[in-house]
């Protein structure tokens, strides 16, 4: 089971839901995992009630799905879903990424520079803390161009994209690029000229490719699946 961090006794349900919606974002969790709320709750160190509140939530928000009053479940997404998620990220990530060429700090852009430096040292060594990592980049490049309802909606996005993404991470390593060409660094290269054409250019890219792999593998698990079933 996923350990998640105790939460204190003010406003529960709120920081139970942030608790499981940043765990979904991060990858903790894999398409297809089933959420118990007595484990939950045991785990938070609350009752069931604000568990079952927070799912609730989720559950309208399609960053889980319930089956029947006990079965809840991280969904598993479809291709189509997945382009579509890719696509509104690529146009919201690269509207964020235009204005952060032109708002972000020096400070800010050292603080990437350290995120991504991190995450490029973990890829091998712990894919689950590169995932983490991953998110945290593009999210700070996100908080970088000072658009806070544009930053709600890419979590949105991330809520339901996080459990692929840490297969991505952990699963599709062979299907890498060179780590020295990952597109993180044009997008550095981008900050650091204070050029919103190659910053935004450059997270689209990474996204694009991370929807190129993640659906090459979709199709190959389910020829997969076809094999086995005419194979008996």
């Amino acid at each position: 089971m996923t350990s998640l961090a105790p939460v204190e006794k003010s406003n529960l349900s709120s920081r139970v839901y942030d608790e499981i919606r940043s765990a979904l974002m991060n990858g903790q969790y894999v398409p297809g995992d089933r959420l118990r709320i007595s484990e939950l709750a045991a785990s938070l160190g609350t009752s069931p009630t604000p568990v079952r509140e927070a799912i609730f939530r989720l559950v309208s928000e399609q960053a889980l799905q319930m089956t029947a009053a006990t079965a809840i479940t991280v969904p598993e997404l479809g291709p189509e879903t997945v382009s579509e998620i890719q696509l509104i990220r690529r146009l919201l990530e690269g509207a964020s990424a235009e204005a952060a060429a032109l708002k972000v700090t020096q400070r800010e852009i050292l603080e990437l520079r350290q995120i991504n430096d991190e995450f490029i040292q973990s890829v091998w060594k712990s894919p689950r803390e590169a995932a983490q990592l991953n998110r945290t980049f593009h999210f700070a490049l996100v908080n970088a161009a000072k658009l806070p309802n544009l930053y709600t909606v890419v979590e949105s996005l991330w809520v339901r994209m996080g459990p692929l993404l840490h297969i991505f991470h952990t699963e599709l390593r062979a299907d890498r690029i060179d780590l020295n060409s990952h597109p993180h660094y044009r997008v550095l290269e981008g900050l650091e000229g204070r050029d919103p054409v190659k910053t935004a250019d450059a997270i689209r890219a990474d996204i694009q490719w991370g929807e190129t792999v993640l659906l090459d593998w979709m199709r190959q698990r389910e020829a997969e699946d076809i094999r086995q079933v005419q194979h008996g």
